[in-house]
C-alpha cells in the first residue's frame, strides 16, 4: 500500500515535470508574429504587437503634390506577409492608375482594389505638415508621439519566440 502511494507520487511528479518541459518548449520554440512599426531614424518603437492573419492596417496621408488625401490598405496574409490590397484617393483627373478594378466611390474619389501585392516591409517618411495617420484593426496609432516629420518609418512582421516576447515586455520601459 505504501509502495503504491510512493509510485503514484512519483508518477504525478514525473507528469508535472513533463508538462513543465513541454510548456517551456512550446514557449521557447513556437513563434509569434509581431507587427513592428519603428521610427528607424531615431531607433524608436512606435508599436510592436502580436499579429494574426486578417489584421488590417491603414496608412492615410495627404499627397504632397496635389495636397489631396490618400488611404492605403494592407492586410496580414495567412503566411504572415503584408499584402497591399487597395488604395482610395481623391484626384481631379482620371487617377493614378488605370486599373481594371478602379471604382468611383464619391465625386473625384477613386478606389482601386485587388492589388494583393506581397510586401516584406513598408517604408515611408513621416510627413511634416500633413501628418500620416495609422490605423490597426480600426484603432488609431499615435505615430507622432514617437516620430517627427521627416523620420523614416518602417513597418515589418518579425518572428519572435514567446519567451523572447515576454522578456521584451518585462524589460520594456513603455
Amino acid at each position: 500500500m505504501v509502495m503504491r502511494q510512493i509510485t503514484k507520487k512519483r508518477l504525478c511528479l514525473v507528469g508535472a515535470i513533463v508538462a513543465l518541459v513541454l510548456t517551456i518548449a512550446y514557449m521557447g520554440l513556437y513563434p509569434l508574429h509581431i507587427l513592428s512599426i519603428k521610427d528607424i531614424s531615431n531607433n524608436k518603437t512606435v508599436l510592436q504587437v502580436v499579429t494574426t492573419p486578417g489584421d488590417n492596417l491603414w496608412i492615410i496621408f495627404v499627397n504632397s503634390v496635389e495636397g489631396l488625401p490618400v488611404a492605403d490598405h494592407f492586410v496580414i496574409s495567412d503566411s504572415y506577409k503584408i499584402l497591399f490590397t487597395e488604395t482610395i484617393f481623391q484626384a481631379p483627373y482620371a487617377g493614378y492608375d488605370h486599373a481594371k478594378k478602379s471604382e468611383l466611390i464619391a465625386p473625384n474619389t477613386t478606389k482601386i482594389s485587388g492589388y494583393d501585392r506581397q510586401m516584406e516591409k513598408i517604408t515611408f517618411y513621416a510627413g511634416y505638415t500633413f501628418k500620416h495617420m495609422l490605423f490597426l484593426n480600426g484603432n488609431w496609432l499615435p505615430l507622432y508621439e514617437v516620430a517627427q516629420g521627416g523620420d523614416i518609418i518602417r513597418i515589418t512582421i518579425e518572428k519572435s519566440s514567446r519567451i523572447a516576447s515576454l522578456l521584451r515586455r518585462a524589460v520594456s520601459h513603455d
